[in-house]
């Protein structure tokens, strides 16, 4: 049965992660292509925003162990229309990102 994934009200845990209540097991590197293909599934396009990018002065305080700047961070949302917040979360190596997605164009 296919995953319906629609927007939902957004509440960040303590430690300014949040992952989408569909997401049954957070995103990781081990399950890039696993997590695509389940997107993909879902009908939904993504996009990433990296924190590094989109926040540079926060990256760097969160860099130096400073856990707050993940709080802080307001993910600037993608351009277009109907893009909601699936996960934000820190990366084994390449430091937070947050992940958008939205109807795809099967979906709609």
């Amino acid at each position: 049965m296919k995953t319906i994934i629609e927007a939902v009200q957004v509440e960040r845990r303590e430690d300014g992660s949040y992952f989408h209540p569909a997401l049954t097991n957070s995103p990781d590197d081990d399950r890039a292509v696993a997590f695509s293909a389940w997107l993909a599934e879902c009908g939904v396009e993504v996009t990433r925003v990296w924190m590094e990018i989109d926040a540079a002065p926060l990256c760097v305080r969160y860099m130096d162990d400073d856990t707050d700047a993940l709080k802080e961070w307001q993910p600037t949302t993608p351009a277009g229309a109907d893009w909601f917040l699936l996960a934000i979360f820190d990366t084994e190596d390449d430091g937070p990102v947050a992940y958008f997605v939205r109807p795809g164009p099967a979906a709609t």
